[in-house]
């Protein structure tokens, strides 16, 4: 299976198919970089220029992590799945499947080649709205013949 499963994502509201990251993983992510960069600052401040200007680097790296993670989401626009490293076109998907394990639940959309790519895993009422909402607008396009 492809990559790995998201856990802080959640749907989107409309009618399309969009997955984004919870608040709580936004919050979190934004008031750890946030320390990060007070704790620099302070560092500097006392003197510390090495610490210092370290923290802030990581600091630094966890705006990127808020960034990608935040660009590292799906959605299905025109006849196609996609996430910023994907780009999955609707003829090519064969269904979603749903796996439940002790409340728990993964989702996944398997390819019409064999191949899968690992969507969300969370609460199992989560992730089969997911699962519905993507399975419903899948659209299998009939090839034109001429």
């Amino acid at each position: 299976m492809s990559d790995a499963f998201r856990r802080d994502l959640e749907l989107a509201p409309g009618a399309g198919f969009r997955l984004r990251r919870r608040l709580s993983a936004r919050i979190f992510s934004a008031l750890l970089a946030l320390a990060a960069i007070g704790w620099g600052a302070f560092d500097l401040a006392i003197g510390y220029r090495v610490v210092g200007a370290a923290t802030i680097a990581l600091a630094v790296a966890f705006i990127v992590q808020l960034v990608w993670a935040e660009m590292d989401s799906w959605r299905f626009e025109g006849a196609e799945l996609r996430s910023r490293r994907v780009r999955v076109p609707a003829r090519q998907i064969r269904g979603v499947q749903v796996e439940f394990v002790k409340g728990r639940a993964r989702a996944w959309v398997e390819l019409r080649d064999g191949g899968q790519l690992a969507l969300v895993e969370g609460d199992e009422a989560d992730v089969r709205r997911i699962a519905d909402r993507l399975s419903g607008v899948i659209v299998q396009r009939p090839e034109v013949l001429h």
